[in-house]
């Protein structure tokens, strides 16, 4: 295989008209772009500013697409214009596990034969797409790359989502049995990964739904077909996310609601314990008083009769909060 040492270029192909699959160097970029037949694909660094150079002044590419491959803007969309289909995805960083917030914009635009991505940070389901095309996985035209690249995010997002609700799964097992104290930021930290990638997943299913409606003349209906089956995938997922969502929500109500009720539970038990003592506590309070014709200070009983009264006011609270269905 041949390894191409130039980070300007990520991976670069190009079929031929015998379907051979030619890998590209830098220096071949332009000629591929320009070539009247074929396919190509361009997967660029678009932090590399020899990139972002080529990119603006390049005029082999529609000017309207190399303004969305330069963009800096993560307003996830997909517009079909005169010269081809341009837009952001969202796309999952290779270390998502380790930073829940780190969502990527994959920037792309394609047309019959050219299809030209752009990062800035390495993604997970741009990256798996590109092994799908080594092992000939897919059809290497722009419209099965886009099919392809759909599925991939599916991939991604599902595989998140998935691992983020077994953290729920062990919140759920503690909330039944009663470990309402454990759990807390596991089930925090699962809230805020749903609402991420909510925010990202929700804009693109919208953006591929209006692409489904507008799709170029030159994209086949079965194109058309499989483009809709990798939308209603991704439409699956974020149904499955929005479930996700609305567990986490009732369980944090229910988590609550069993902290509620402890809480409730150990003031009521030490209410109970302030009304048994509280005569008790007035007895003594009385006679510690050092004031004359305190009865019982010259009395050998005196202790033993303070304490009778104490045990018998104690008795009589207890008769009393019995008597009223408190306890």
């Amino acid at each position: 295989m041949l390894v191409i040492d130039d980070k300007r270029l990520i991976y670069g192909v190009r079929t031929a008209g015998d379907g051979a699959l030619t890998r590209l160097r830098w220096e071949d970029v332009d000629a591929a772009l320009a070539a009247p037949d074929g396919f190509v694909w361009l997967h660029l660094d678009a932090s590399d500013s020899r990139v972002q150079q080529w990119l603006a002044t390049c005029e082999l590419l529609p000017e309207d697409a190399r303004e969305i491959l330069l963009g800096s803007d993560r307003h996830i969309r997909i517009e079909a214009g005169p010269h081809g289909v341009m837009g952001v995805l969202g796309d999952l960083h290779h270390d998502f596990a380790d930073d829940p917030n780190r969502i990527g914009a994959l920037r792309l635009f394609f047309d019959d034969r050219r299809f030209v991505t752009a990062r800035r940070n390495a993604l997970r389901a741009v990256d798996r797409l590109r092994r799908s095309v080594e092992l000939d996985r897919c059809e290497r035209r722009p419209a099965p790359l886009l099919v392809e690249l759909l599925h991939h995010l599916s991939d991604a997002f599902s595989g998140t989502l998935l691992e983020t609700i077994e953290e729920l799964d062990d919140v759920e097992a503690d909330v039944l049995a009663d470990r309402v104290k454990d759990g807390g930021a596991a089930l925090g930290r699962a809230r805020r990964t749903f609402a991420h990638l909510r925010r990202h997943l929700g804009p693109q299913r919208i953006a591929l739904a209006g692409l489904l409606a507008r799709l170029p003349a030159w994209a086949s209906a079965e194109d058309a077909s499989d483009l809709r089956d990798a939308v209603t995938r991704l439409d699956a997922v974020g149904h499955d996310l929005e479930l996700a969502q609305e567990r986490a929500r009732q369980l944090q109500d229910e988590r609550a609601g069993r902290l509620a009720e402890i809480t409730n539970r150990n003031l009521y038990v030490l209410s109970i314990f302030t009304a048994m003592f509280l005569p008790m506590t007035l007895v003594t309070g009385v006679f510690g008083m050092n004031v004359g014709g305190l009865p019982g200070v010259g009395s050998a009983h005196g202790f033993i009769w303070t304490m009778a009264l104490m045990a018998a006011t104690g008795a009589g609270t207890f008769a009393v909060l019995k008597w009223a269905r408190i306890i």
